[in-house]
């Protein structure tokens, strides 16, 4: 403000002793029109740096987001509810306004330099203030044609972020397919491990059914029963272990025998000491008792 001051008390110093009163007070406007010019282009180009230093704030968050890092400060708060998607097509939107803005800034330089010029055409004194003002304008186009620069690096850096998302989201879809599958088979395999199986029959049913088979004794007496060594899951009841603790016998007056090798000490009541249990079957530990077989044979007495 010194500094316009005194470029004015200078002028009007040089043109007070040889012009009159209303000539003196033309210089002072013409002065003052000048020195409004230059405040006025260089508060756009002011305005113009301060935006595109915005803009690029907002890129470096989204390409942050992109990376899975959280976003810092106020600006990040107020986007935090957008997409990643919704904050580049804002971005964009930006970047075409910054673009008009240099677009106009350009085309209000020419137009004030001929103002200028034409405010001084018929003033001599004045043609230092011309030069000087020259001298801004030239600054100013060199300002601009770095920010014209800034501006491709930022359309660049908005592309960059873009083809970033895209790979990201088609890692993201990979990942999720994945997850799916592992899933599927995790659960799978969770079903497989819990499911178990169990039948009751008579001696003749089991064995008509090659659920169970004879071994042992001598001349066709004192022969054993043991489980069959190919097992069908079709021929038993399928449950779930976790689920089923308790199994009842078809008939509660008869006793059974537990031909598979399950470990009965994982049941609440055991059979006696002939083998022999009545009423069901009540699980206290599902794991103990399935451990040796799934499969669960109950042979009635």
């Amino acid at each position: 403000m010194f500094k316009r001051s005194f470029v004015m008390l200078a002028v009007l110093a040089v043109v007070a002793c040889d012009r009159s009163k209303p000539e003196l007070e033309k210089t002072l406007k013409q002065v003052q029109a000048i020195s409004a010019e230059k405040d006025s282009l260089l508060k756009d180009v002011m305005q113009t740096s301060q935006f595109i230093a915005d803009v690029n704030t907002e890129l470096a968050q989204v390409r942050d987001r992109n990376a899975g890092k959280p976003v810092q400060g106020k600006a990040g708060e107020m986007e935090s509810t957008l997409t990643p998607a919704q904050q580049r097509d804002a971005i964009k939107t930006k970047i075409k306004e910054l673009t008009d803005r240099l677009n106009d800034s350009e085309a209000r330089l020419s137009a004030s330099r001929k103002r200028v010029a034409d405010m001084t055409a018929n003033n001599s004194s004045l043609t230092a203030q011309l030069a000087a003002y020259d001298t801004t304008i030239a600054s100013f186009k060199a300002i601009i044609e770095n920010q014209k620069a800034e501006i491709a690096q930022l359309n660049e850096q908005l592309a960059a972020a873009k083809a970033e998302n895209v790979v990201l989201k088609q890692e993201k879809a990979t990942l999720a397919t994945e997850k799916e599958q592992l899933t599927t088979v995790k659960d799978s395999l969770t079903v497989e491990r819990n499911t178990v199986y169990y039948v009751f029959g008579t001696k003749e049913e089991l064995l008509q059914k090659k659920i169970i088979e004879q071994k042992g004794g001598l001349l066709g007496i004192g022969k054993s029963q043991v489980p069959a060594r190919d097992l069908k899951p079709s021929d038993f009841t399928a449950i779930d272990k976790t689920k089923v603790s308790e199994i009842a016998f078809p008939k509660a007056d008869k006793t059974y025998h537990l031909v598979s090798l399950q470990d009965v000490s994982g049941l609440e009541v055991q059979p006696d000491k002939n083998g022999r249990i009545k009423g069901g079957l009540k699980i206290t530990n599902a794991e103990k008792f399935w451990a040796a077989s799934k499969f669960l044979i109950v042979m009635e007495q």
